[in-house]
């Protein structure tokens, strides 16, 4: 019998912390830099992006050098990949990994410029919902979230769950009994473990589960409420949500080589299963900055942007003041500066960042999965993009 979709994810992470705890070496210093990389402009490739050179956008070259070399070297490690845009222009492009990880493995992934997104898939299935109330398939988020769904019967109902909304989905306050974060995942008592080892219909199963508050108020992440959202989407449009997604939102970016992971029922992984270059994620964060517009093209309305970036709710983590549309809200603090940023989130160091007072987009890919680690495209933006951009902020 093929093993199923968890385990597999169970056995990649029983394999990481082994060989985390195997390792003995220490970073390299920071002194210790490469000598191997020069930069250069970023390839021409016809697929939407102008691109320059670093320097004429306000960035020095040489630190900016010096940080690729040290993310080389492992200085600043598990980083493997890194994008740069400003003003619309891709500036750095580096794909610094030369092998496959245990995750390619999902999707037979044979392209080393692919990455998955894990939970930066959330966002993207996000904007889908917004794109199919932009077309008219959902009137608004308001709508009750159970009226998307046929079951006919649910274990544990409560008529309160009539009161949960599409809106609720998006900002993770469903009420649901859910704890995927206070447990390690492979643990019994992890929510999104238990669920996925134990039922072959995912999003019945969260379905059927309790309610413990009132819908909207108490903020519970959840992967399999996006998950369920790629079956609203293809409840409403009656076509595959892969192929919704490809023609309303990746062909009009000019993404080619998205591929999603599929769960047991046969929908994609809108919660962690997404897989695309890095040059690709940026252009995701370059139509938020742009309020929905890539290259003139209206792909998404300004409603949903301002709507999908607005703190629903309030958190006050590392890097974190709240929570959009499945979107995080985050400040960073340069030269006692407070510069806000919107970002999507991914294990392992899958994020997008977006500074709308730089008008810059970052996209990092990472094998971080270390929770020390895990904010390291942060701290990098933080420490060491920030400061050597010398223009001020436009």
């Amino acid at each position: 019998m093929p093993i199923s979709w968890l385990k597999k994810t169970f056995c990649i992470l029983v394999s990481l912390i082994f060989l985390s705890a195997c390792s003995n070496e220490e970073a390299p210093k920071a002194e210790q830099v490469s000598q191997t990389y020069k930069y250069s402009i970023p390839e021409y490739l016809d697929d939407g992006w102008q691109v320059g050179h670093i320097s004429d956008f306000g960035f020095d070259e040489q630190k900016i050098t010096t940080l690729v070399k040290n993310m080389q070297n492992q200085t600043y490690p598990g980083i493997d990949s890194i994008t740069i845009v400003r003003d619309n222009t891709l500036l750095l492009h580096e794909n610094l990994r030369s092998e496959f990880s245990i995750y390619d493995e999902w999707i037979n992934n044979e392209n080393l410029h692919r990455h998955v997104m894990h939970s930066t898939s959330k966002s993207f299935v996000s904007a889908l919902v917004g794109i199919a109330i932009q077309q008219g398939y959902i009137p608004d988020t308001s709508l009750p979230f159970y009226s998307f769904f046929n079951y006919g019967e649910y274990s544990n109902w409560d008529a309160k769950k009539n009161a949960i909304t599409l809106e609720n989905v998006l900002t993770m306050q469903l009420g649901l009994e859910w704890d995927e974060w206070n447990f390690p995942f492979g643990d019994d008592r992890n929510s999104l473990t238990n669920l996925t080892e134990n039922n072959y219909d995912f999003v019945k199963a969260m379905l059927d589960l309790p309610l413990t508050s009132e819908p909207g108020t108490e903020y519970a992440y959840n992967t399999v409420a996006s998950i369920a959202l790629a079956n609203v989407l293809e409840a409403v449009t009656n076509m595959p949500m892969e192929e919704f997604a490809q023609q309303y939102l990746f062909d009009l970016l000019q993404i080619r080589d998205a591929e999603w992971l599929m769960i047991p029922t046969g929908s994609p992984n809108t919660g962690s299963g997404l897989f695309l270059p890095t040059r690709d994620m940026a252009k995701f964060g370059q139509l938020y900055l742009n309020k929905g517009q890539w290259n003139g093209l209206q792909i998404i309305s300004p409603d949903w942007i301002e709507k999908s970036l607005k703190p629903s709710v309030k958190l006050a983590w590392d890097y974190t003041s709240g929570y959009g549309y499945q979107w995080w809200l985050g400040e960073f603090k340069v030269n006692d500066k407070i510069i806000p940023f919107y970002s999507t989130r991914g294990f392992g160091g899958q994020f997008i960042i977006t500074i709308p007072s730089y008008d810059l987009v970052l996209a990092f890919t990472a094998h971080n999965y270390e929770e020390e680690l895990y904010d390291l495209p942060f701290r990098l933006t933080e420490q060491f993009i920030l400061p050597v951009i010398e223009q001020d902020p436009i």
